[in-house]
């Protein structure tokens, strides 16, 4: 069974490179243009990881993060921040500002990235998983 994997962004051009690149990888993309509607895939698909930019409209990232991280059936998922923002801007500082009991993110990517980065961030955030995430009738299977 191949990994899920969840990418939340408000652009297309950026959605499309993921999933094809995601299933050029034999991951199985699933996308969200913003925040709500990437809470809401979470929620119903419960991915295995989450790529989550940071400026979005609706609902932005780190408010998106946040809500990730205190949701008891969504606070496992690791996230990778991949954002435009730049290197100087502590984000994760932004991130921890909040009952999310600074958990940082399991990983972060600086925008434009290239395939073979996004792919290597990807493959050691699912490593540190001792067990996958996803759940068949109501329970966890390691996979």
């Amino acid at each position: 069974m191949s990994k899920v994997i969840l990418a939340i962004d408000d652009e297309l051009d950026t959605l499309t490179f993921y999933s094809e690149l995601l299933e050029d990888f034999k991951f199985t993309p699933i996308t969200a243009e913003n925040g709500i509607e990437g809470l809401k895939k979470a929620r119903d698909e419960n991915p295995d990881l989450i790529l989550l930019d940071i400026m979005m409209p609706k609902k932005g990232g780190i408010k998106t993060y946040k809500e990730l991280k205190i949701d008891p059936n969504l606070k496992n998922i690791p996230v990778i921040i991949i954002t435009g923002i730049s290197e100087n801007v502590d984000f994760k500082n932004l991130l921890n500002r909040s009952s999310t009991g600074k958990i940082a993110p399991e990983g972060h990517l600086i925008k434009p990235i290239t395939p073979d980065v996004l792919i290597n961030e990807i493959r050691r955030v699912l490593s540190k998983q001792t067990f996958s995430p996803r759940a068949v009738d109501g329970n966890l299977y390691e996979i």
